[in-house]
């Protein structure tokens, strides 16, 4: 059997439904709108791109990114592989992430992980696969999971966007991770979408570009 995904027909409908559960959903929609449809591409070149972004702000990411494309030329396991960490650095890649970059190549370049497999296995499955890679943790595979695989059901408390939001429009500063994961609770089986809102609202809020 397939995994569940949602649509982007779906998407809004499903939105509004949890507005009208939840009156912090509500006021989001309210105030905001409906969020995009945060969507990327399940592929080497997003892993990538993922494993960049983690503990710095996008524009930074985005910046290394950029210009590791521009002396890769292309960003492939192959022309990673190519490349060693004084390069990769030279791209503004931390020695850290330089790592994980050569091991995901690797990873990918033997066939550990193949993604049009990996796009059809259940929720569980993909993150025990990603996270064999050096750097993917729980956040990184659960994002994947959402941006990547439209999965509908995830709330991943490691996202420091995420539990601020949580916390501030629930007006609990004080809450700890474990009870950003317990109201996350009460929005299954669409976790992810509301997730979305509340990403939405503190990229809103913060003026950030997407």
């Amino acid at each position: 059997m397939s995994p569940t995904r949602f649509t982007k027909a779906g998407f809004a409908k499903i939105c509004r439904d949890l507005g009208k559960k939840h009156p912090v959903i509500a006021s989001i929609l309210k105030t905001y709108g409906i969020p995009p449809m945060y969507q990327r591409p399940f592929g080497f070149e997003t892993l990538v791109k993922i494993i960049l972004e983690q503990q710095v702000s996008l524009a930074s990411a985005r910046a290394a990114f950029n210009k590791l494309e521009s002396k890769l030329g292309k960003i492939t396991p192959q022309n990673i592989l190519a490349h060693d960490t004084g390069a990769l650095r030279a791209c503004s890649v931390s020695r850290q992430k330089a790592s994980y970059l050569h091991h995901l190549s690797q990873m990918v370049a033997s066939g550990s992980i193949i993604f049009e497999t990996l796009a059809e296995a259940p929720d569980e499955e993909v993150k025990h696969q990603l996270m064999q890679v050096k750097g993917i943790g729980p956040w990184t595979a659960e994002v994947v999971l959402m941006l990547c695989l439209q999965r509908p059901d995830l709330f991943p408390v490691g996202d420091v966007a995420l539990v601020n939001s949580v916390r501030l429009l629930n007006e609990t500063p004080e809450w700890t991770l474990k009870e950003v994961e317990t109201l996350g609770e009460q929005y299954a089986p669409y976790r992810t979408i509301a997730a979305y809102c509340y990403w939405h609202a503190y990229i809103q809020r913060k003026n950030i570009a997407y």
